[in-house]
């Protein structure tokens, strides 16, 4: 097996349990693999096998997590030097809201990662790395055990536990019984906000959806990140 296979296996996050659910501690040391080249890979894994050593002799570990934090920092500067930055128009467009919250149609979209069980997962990688641009549809109506989440960089475990501290569905729906709101849409959407090629957000999913809102007469979207 060649040297650069062997780096990618060591350094990919490890799937956990039947579900597959990913542990999102990995989300930021995975940039040493993604961004730096085979020597600071390297130089990584022996630092840090050096690291563990030291811990389990001292019985402390504040210098591996030193360590872990160190190149993290190096791993995610590198990403965002090397973001796509999508040219933008000077002016934001803006739509005034046409008529009051409380008779208004909203819809939330999130870019937590969120989909049904019978949907595609989303990419946490993508194609080459760029991540995933596309969405899911999720209606209000959908049972909340079928609601599942996939993204390798914020911290699954609340949105695990309880969706609505990312995607709050079931707040919206007391708000819409409570009259603050017209009514929350059928259709909601979710994207994974790990998008590094915003341009392909821009041209392609994001007036898709657009254009859904709009058919379904949605009057305002709530948009949710993590």
């Amino acid at each position: 097996m060649e040297a650069a296979e062997v780096l990618k296996q060591v350094l990919a996050a490890p799937n956990v349990g039947e579900s597959g659910a990913i542990v999102s501690g990995f989300s930021r040391i995975r940039y040493v693999e993604q961004q730096m080249p085979e020597e600071e890979q390297a130089e990584f894994l022996r630092g840090l096998f050096v690291r563990a050593v030291e811990a389990r002799e001292s019985g402390s570990l504040d210098g591996l997590s030193d360590f872990l934090e160190e190149w993290e920092e190096k791993g995610v500067q590198l990403a965002g030097e090397r973001a796509r930055l999508p040219e933008v128009e000077a002016a934001t467009p803006w739509a005034a809201l046409q008529a009051p919250i409380g008779r208004s149609k909203i819809a939330l979209v999130t870019t937590g990662g969120f989909y049904l069980d019978d949907q595609e997962p989303f990419e946490t990688d993508g194609p080459e790395r760029q991540g995933d641009w596309s969405y899911r549809v999720i209606p209000k109506s959908a049972p909340r055990e079928r609601i599942k989440v996939a993204h390798l960089h914020y911290d699954l475990s609340g949105p695990r536990e309880d969706i609505n501290c990312v995607f709050p569905l079931d707040r919206f729906i007391e708000l819409e019984r409570e009259g603050v709101i017209g009514e929350l849409a059928e259709d909601n959407y979710s994207f994974m906000g790990f998008i590094q090629r915003p341009d392909l957000l821009m041209t392609e999913t994001a007036p898709e959806v657009a254009r859904r809102l709009k058919a379904d007469g949605v009057q305002a979207a709530v948009l949710t990140s993590t």
